[in-house]
């Protein structure tokens, strides 16, 4: 045995208490005796003894008051009694008021003891152990409950800082220019992100970026992409001239392509890029690795606009084009992350063309579209969803 465990005998008959008592003392207790009930029950201390061997038949009190005694003070403290054939009844009751087991007399073999015991205190330390485990899962429990509760604060803040860092929806522009989005996240913070603002009184620039992963570390990397931007419209005057638009456009995909290989978050985006001239009736816009690309509704139906560029964040150079599309008098530019692809069924070119079919029967419409595709009624998305509409009518 490990450590040394104490051990309250109590027996009235002398070469009885010897012989269990030697028994016992070799097995590695410490054996404390007693000659009487009472003797016995004023020893016993709860936590004083890991084990109790009571004989049934003691000179001043029933053996079966003293195990009802004991069981009284301490209910986990095992009980072993000593009885004789004839106390077979009794030995029942003692099982019945908790004893742990029982030894008949006379013994005259040591290993009747010590397979007893042995049993008793190998439950003793199976307990022990499962209370020590319990124990710990509980303070394991706690401790999740309270990182967990940690956690939810934080994805509420990041939630919060996110939605304020959107912009608002849906928003009017001169000429007649309306920009409106739905960004549902899977998990509580969302890996896509869109903006748009006017620049002087002719163009509207906007974006749509989706982020790579899930959760806070693809939401961190749209605040970045949001401050690159923001940090790049106060260093110089973009979307101003008609001669520099192009340039001013592969000049965001070029910043936020350095951002992200400069952060090693092994991260990377797709993105889609554009500004409308409304004087002249002109969309300008590049197009990086974003899928499915921007469709355009006019009166001849839904066509997805042509535009093809590496993602950003994987490549040094990203062979980026900038193209245009002439707009009519009444138009509507849809851009859908690529989560919107995981709520149709079927291969990557089926997946298009089902979107591109309720675009079209949308005309363009955010809510139409968004009631068409469930996107605010689904219990769960498997990725995020987000879709930016501009339109003209």
């Amino acid at each position: 045995m490990g450590e040394r465990q104490s051990l309250l005998l109590i027996e009235a008959d002398q070469p009885s208490r010897d012989f269990v008592r030697q028994a016992l003392v070799r097995q590695g207790f410490a054996v404390t005796t007693a000659q009487s009930g009472l003797e016995g029950i004023g020893q016993f201390a709860p936590g004083l003894f890991q084990l109790v061997v009571t004989d049934l038949h003691l000179p001043d009190m029933g053996g079966l008051e003293v195990l009802r005694k004991i069981k009284q003070a301490c209910r986990e403290t095992p009980v072993v009694v000593l009885a004789s054939n004839s106390q077979v009844n009794d030995v029942v009751q003692a099982l019945r008021l908790g004893a742990s087991d029982y030894l008949l007399k006379p013994i005259e073999d040591e290993t009747v003891i010590e397979h007893a015991v042995s049993r008793i205190t190998e439950a003793q330390k199976l307990a022990r152990e499962n209370r020590e485990y319990r124990e710990a899962l509980e303070r394991r429990n706690r401790e999740l409950r309270d990182h967990v509760e940690v956690l939810q604060r934080d994805q509420e803040a990041g939630r919060l800082l996110q939605q304020h860092l959107l912009p608002r929806t849906p928003y009017q522009y001169p000429a007649g220019i309306e920009a409106a989005y739905r960004l549902v996240p899977s998990l509580f913070l969302s890996g896509d992100f869109i903006d748009y603002g006017l620049f002087g009184e002719r163009f509207v620039a906007f974006y749509l970026v989706d982020v790579s992963g899930h959760g806070v570390s693809s939401a961190l990397v749209t605040a970045l992409i949001k401050h690159s931007i923001m940090h790049l419209l106060r260093e110089r005057p973009l979307f101003t001239h008609l001669d520099t638009l192009h340039d001013d456009l592969l000049e965001i995909l070029q910043t936020i392509n350095r951002e992200l290989l400069a952060t090693r978050l092994d991260k990377h985006a797709t993105m889609f890029v554009g500004a409308i001239d409304s004087r002249a009736r002109k969309l300008h816009y590049a197009v990086a690795g974003q899928v499915p690309t921007p469709a355009l509704v006019t009166g001849h139906g839904a066509e997805w606009l042509p535009g093809k560029g590496r993602p950003l964040g994987l490549f040094e150079q990203g062979n980026w084009q900038v193209l245009e599309a002439a707009l009519p008098s009444t138009w509507s530019l849809v851009a859908c992350s690529d989560g919107v692809l995981e709520l149709f069924s079927g291969d990557l070119l089926e997946r298009e063309q089902q979107l591109l079919t309720a675009i079209d029967k949308s005309r363009g419409d955010l809510d139409s579209l968004c009631s068409a595709l469930r996107v605010d009624t689904s219990d769960a998305l498997p990725d995020d969803v987000t879709i930016l509409t501009l339109r003209q009518s």
